[in-house]
């Protein structure tokens, strides 16, 4: 995957996670931001109270888990 998008991190459903692996480790930490940045939005589905994320500095994997409210 190059990039992560809005749909795909909005797509996650309330308690469950998915995880992303980036090209570099650029992408790694401009999806985390965009993910912390979601956080925050009124499109973010209405179950969902925040995204949490984790990075793999080694393998470039990204986990972005949707909070439950």
């Amino acid at each position: 995957m190059m990039k992560v998008t809005k749909c795909d991190i909005i797509r996650i459903k309330a308690g469950t996670s998915a995880t992303f692996t980036l090209p570099d480790w650029e992408s790694c930490k401009s999806a985390q931001s965009y993910a912390y940045q979601l956080s925050y939005s009124r499109e973010k589905p209405c179950d969902v109270l925040k995204y949490k994320t984790s990075l793999d500095p080694k393998s470039w994997t990204l986990t972005i888990e949707a909070v439950k409210r």
